[in-house]
């Protein structure tokens, strides 16, 4: 268990007793000490959802104060009961980074770490929550151990961080139509990479490093959850994706030309055509 060296687990995941309820259930995270303020680092690099005082009803309810960071495997890992927290929504997060500081905030009974890994990434109430803890959790100890999201990607290399790559770089509108998500690092997929890279004005290599996987995490988690009507007049980072996706010159502003595109999507996908992205096109691009 390299990545929580120095820390002490004092409460494991699974079932319990649990310390100030008194009775038998599913604890959804592991316990984790240091000491009362020490600076708390993520265990993975990724994006930070939510931040700050978790409010009753919201899913982060009890928690105290908290961190909440989509990760490249599309899961939310939840740092709790911080004393204070040191980071932003939108932000992205690498391993050496002070997300926060171990604290006693919210339902607990002394200062410690609460880690929780929950399945479902989103970026509104109830943020991953389900009263099936069980079913929507994962073992933190145990996903953070085979998480290899600090792997160097580029060509000749093959597998499943591969293929989500793909995917990744796929659903965000970027060509692979000759091979699709096929697990190899080849001459299609290191031309995405460079394709995205440029878009996003860093180093064109085609080698998905730390740089390009911090872009990686934010973009994909903007299309984690749907955000409302998108249409005439919409602006922003969303928007450049959309446009990406159905064809339309990629400068962020969605005006006629975005408009006409929507509409032979919809159209080509027996969609609704009212030229606005509503829930049903957001489903069918993303």
């Amino acid at each position: 268990m390299a990545e929580f060296r120095g820390f002490q687990i004092t409460s494991s995941y699974g079932y319990r007793t649990h310390p100030i309820r008194g009775s038998r259930d599913i604890h959804s995270g592991v316990d984790l000490v240091k000491s009362h303020k020490a600076p708390i680092h993520p265990f993975t690099s990724g994006t930070v959802i939510y931040a700050g005082f978790g409010k009753s009803g919201t899913g982060l309810g009890g928690y105290g104060n908290v961190v909440l960071i989509r990760d490249r495997n599309n899961n939310a890992q939840l740092y709790a009961h911080l004393d204070s927290v040191a980071v932003k929504s939108g932000q992205s997060v690498s391993k050496n980074q002070v997300i926060g500081y171990q604290g006693a905030t919210g339902y607990v009974t002394g200062s410690h770490l609460h880690f929780e890994v929950r399945k479902k990434v989103e970026t509104a109430p109830p943020y991953g929550y389900r009263a099936n803890k069980s079913a929507s959790t994962l073992n933190p100890i145990s996903y953070v151990n085979q998480f290899s999201s600090n792997a160097i990607l580029k060509e000749k290399i093959s597998g499943t961080d591969v293929r989500n790559l793909q995917r990744e770089l796929i659903k965000l509108g970027f060509n692979l139509n000759k091979y699709g998500a096929d697990g190899v690092f080849g001459n299609e997929t290191e031309s995405a990479v460079k394709a995205f890279q440029r878009s996003e004005g860093i180093k064109v290599d085609g080698i998905v490093g730390p740089v390009t996987r911090a872009r990686l995490d934010k973009k994909t988690t903007l299309v984690a959850n749907y955000p409302g009507i998108i249409k005439r007049g919409s602006r922003g980072e969303i928007v450049e994706i959309i446009q990406r996706k159905v064809g339309a010159k990629v400068d962020g502003i969605f005006g006629p030309k975005t408009e006409q595109k929507v509409k032979q999507y919809q159209r080509r996908n027996n969609l609704q055509v009212d030229e606005i992205v509503g829930p049903e096109t957001w489903q069918e691009l993303f």
